[in-house]
Order: C-alpha cells, then sequence, then structure tokens
C-alpha cells in the first residue's frame, strides 16, 4: 500500500511539473481559483445547513429538503467540483500554441495536425470519463431513492391507552416503526436500543430510544436507519442514535415511556399531545 501510495504521489508530481511548465501561470492559478470558490460555496452551504438543523439559524421545511441531501451526498459536490475542472482543461485544450494558418513550414503543419490528434484523443477519454461518472451518480440516486421508501411499521393497539411493546422485539439495535391509532388519526412512532453505556446500565430507561417518527422542523416525513446513524427521510438529517428523543434540529419528537418487567409501555395521549408540536 505505501509503494503503491508512493508511486502515485510521484506520477502525480512528474505530471504537475510537466503540465506547469506547457501551461502559463495566469490561466493555472485562473482555474485553481473558480475551483477554490465552489469549494468555498460547498463550506458555506453546509454551514447553513448544519447551523439551521441545530436551530440557531430560522429554517423551514423546504429550505432543509433542498439543502439536506446535497449536503449529505458529497458526491453531488465532488462530480460538480470535478466537472468545472475537466472544463476548464479543456478550454486550456482547445487553445493551441500554434495555429495552422501561421505555421511556416510543413514540419510546423505536421506538429499542429499531431496535437489536435492528442487533444481530441485527451477530450474523448474525459468525455467517457464524465460519462462513467453521472452514471455512477444517477445509480447512487435511483438507489438513495429506493432506499427512502415510505417504512414499513407494525400496528398495534393500546390496551387502557396504553401501549406494551415487548423488549425482545426491538433488542436488535435496529430501527423498529409502529403505528397506533387515536380517535379517527394515527400515528406513527419509533423504538431503537441504545448502545450499551454505564448509565443504561444503571437505568433501564436510557437503554432505548422512544420518539415519534417526526420531527419539528420537517413533520412526520420519518427516519430510516443508516448504520449508527437515523437519517431524515426528508432533509437527509443525520441523527446519532443515542440522542433520539432529545430536544433540538431534526433530532425525533422525545415520547415519555417506562420499561416495565419485558416491556417498553407508552400512553397514547402522549403520543397525540406530542404530535401537536410537529408541523403539517
Amino acid at each position: 500500500m505505501v509503494t503503491r501510495g508512493l508511486a502515485a504521489a510521484i506520477a502525480v508530481g512528474l505530471f504537475f511539473f510537466k503540465g506547469t511548465v506547457k501551461i502559463p501561470l495566469h490561466r493555472f492559478f485562473a482555474a485553481t481559483t473558480v475551483i477554490l470558490w465552489l469549494v468555498s460555496a460547498q463550506l458555506a452551504i453546509t454551514g447553513l445547513h448544519e447551523l439551521s438543523e441545530a436551530r440557531w439559524l430560522p429554517s423551514s421545511k423546504q429550505e432543509m429538503a433542498f439543502i439536506g441531501p446535497i449536503v449529505r451526498n458529497e458526491l453531488f459536490f465532488f462530480v460538480f467540483i470535478f466537472g468545472a475542472a475537466m472544463l476548464l482543461i479543456l478550454r486550456e485544450w482547445l487553445t493551441p500554441s500554434t495555429s495552422k494558418d501561421t505555421a511556416t513550414n510543413e514540419a510546423e503543419q505536421r506538429l499542429y495536425e499531431a496535437q489536435r490528434r492528442r487533444q481530441r484523443r485527451w477530450m474523448i477519454s474525459a468525455s467517457v470519463a464524465c460519462l462513467a461518472v453521472i452514471l455512477v451518480l444517477t445509480a447512487d440516486f435511483i438507489y438513495a431513492r429506493a432506499t427512502s421508501a415510505p417504512p414499513s411499521s407494525r400496528a398495534v393497539a393500546a390496551a387502557a391507552d396504553l401501549i406494551h411493546i415487548p423488549l425482545a422485539e426491538v433488542q436488535d439495535g435496529s430501527l423498529h416503526t409502529f403505528t397506533v391509532k387515536s380517535g379517527t388519526q394515527d400515528f406513527r412512532f419509533i423504538v431503537i436500543k441504545m448502545p450499551q453505556t454505564a448509565q443504561c446500565l444503571q437505568e433501564p430507561s436510557k437503554c432505548w430510544g422512544v420518539a415519534l417518527d417526526a420531527c419539528r422542523i420537517c413533520g412526520a416525513e420519518g427516519y430510516r436507519q443508516d448504520g449508527q446513524n437515523v437519517v431524515c427521510r426528508h432533509c437527509a438529517s443525520a441523527i446519532y442514535i443515542p440522542t433520539i428523543g432529545e430536544a433540538g434540529g431534526c433530532n425525533p419528537v422525545g415520547l415519555p415511556f417506562q420499561v416495565e418487567g419485558s416491556e417498553i409501555v407508552v400512553n397514547v395521549s402522549s403520543i397525540s399531545h406530542a404530535f401537536t408540536e410537529v408541523p403539517k
């Protein structure tokens, strides 16, 4: 691995040296300035998203839906910056230093034709590379849409206004979604087992995250699990599992509950009351 990395570094250095010998430095720095502006825009949008998600800036469901997936999908910025760099490079290649009309002899004409053929080969290679990246991005988008299908939830019934969830059913550390009917309305809520901690061993209720399948910013759009995070289906905000139920940002709205024996007990009235905090 070290040998391959060293070889790649040497190759990049050689290509950079040979390229900067032929490319005017003012053009090179003009191109890198454009790329740095794009990187700055990425950082600005990311900062706006994080401050909005933390509720330090006013935010709306529409705003989070627009900037959230862009920020969370880093491939978008990679393709955007990569595409801009390729366009700048192609512009330089399409500006040959020697013109066929100004060639003074046959040798210069042959040199010009060789340069043009080399440029065409690079353009074809660059186009193929861009097409491959676009295909990968499209496949990623389709996969993301497929995995964000509406969650399947298990219907549960309340007895004396109480819902009883067996601990054995939610012990696996996966996100579990349930639906309960209160009056004429259905409410979704989630249950997930927290990572093992000392606080969890001392207080059993700290071992579980119980919350609405909704938040105070994006409404009842719901969540899906992605490794160590629970991800909002609307704005793609990643929620660290141990913080589920805590106030703030795109965190699921927490529900009061008790652990009684081998069951989690949730009051239906607390679910309907918590739902009043969710934007429609």
